[in-house]
């Protein structure tokens, strides 16, 4: 109908079944045999998923149990580099913080410095390789930001406009207004 409300309706609804699929495997099919020593069943995952809650399982040394839902991974108890095993029992939820709290008391903090830097390299190096500068993409979230978007949509219209190459800021700024939905700001600064 091109109704907008309906059309962001409609993509937010594909959005939450793609996101449910992928973190905890909801509709996922089977496969018999693992990837990786990394990957996860989905079958696992949703049975973790399910008995932790959707929420941090790190609890400090008083009992105290981390309340975040938010930037939530899938942390094996025993490392992968260890011999971890993906199953129920040897998985559980960590937000992004304890996950990388346990990483350095596994492998110790030097060394997940150096892993860090390594893959902040890698990913900077593949940046510059589709053409966004770092310096552009800051320029681009802060933007956004001031525009009054939450930092969850400001870097989801940043990574769209990756891989636009040649475009200059201006452009990926109206590329990522566009894929937000929201690319008419009023002379009065409200969004229409």
């Amino acid at each position: 109908s091109g109704d907008v409300a309906q059309v962001i309706d409609r993509a937010l609804d594909a959005l939450i079944t793609a996101l449910e699929k992928r973190t905890i495997g909801v509709g996922a099919k089977r496969i018999a045999a693992s990837r990786s020593g990394r990957h996860i069943p989905a079958r696992v995952r949703r049975a973790v998923w399910e008995r932790d809650g959707g929420q941090c399982t790190f609890a400090s040394a008083t009992g105290v149990r981390c309340d975040s839902r938010r930037f939530l991974e899938f942390d094996h108890v025993d490392p992968v580099a260890r011999g971890g095993a993906s199953s129920v029992d040897r998985v559980r939820l960590r937000c992004r913080a304890h996950n990388q709290l346990e990483a350095e008391r596994a492998f110790g903090a030097a060394f997940m410095r150096k892993k860090r830097a390594a893959r902040l390299e890698a990913d900077q190096a593949r940046e510059g390789a589709a053409g966004v500068g770092r310096d552009d993409r800051q320029d681009l979230l802060a933007g956004l930001r001031r525009l009054g978007f939450r930092a969850d949509e400001a870097h989801r219209a940043a990574e769209h406009t990756r891989f636009i190459r040649g475009a200059s800021l201006e452009e990926r700024f109206r590329a990522a207004l566009q894929f937000l939905g929201r690319g008419r700001i009023h002379g009065d600064g409200v969004r229409g």
